[in-house]
């Protein structure tokens, strides 16, 4: 029997938490292979995590606002 292996994408770097099937709180260690983008499998349910960077905001902040200036 082949098992359907369900591919998620998350934000999360270098650790992504994630329900599992019996409903307990498990964390999956991102790891980058030749250059790829960190991927990781849940060793419990077999649910594979690939992680994405985020997309950089497209709105305009004014300058003397953030969180490096304080």
């Amino acid at each position: 029997m082949s098992e359907k292996s369900t591919v998620r994408t998350v934000y999360e770097f270098p650790v992504a938490g994630h329900l599992c099937r019996d409903g307990a709180v498990r964390y999956v260690k991102l790891v980058r292979h030749a250059g790829q983008q960190p991927e990781g499998t849940c060793q419990q349910c077999k649910a594979s995590f690939q992680y994405r960077k985020p997309k950089p905001s497209s709105v305009r902040h004014p300058e003397g606002e953030g969180i490096v200036h304080f």
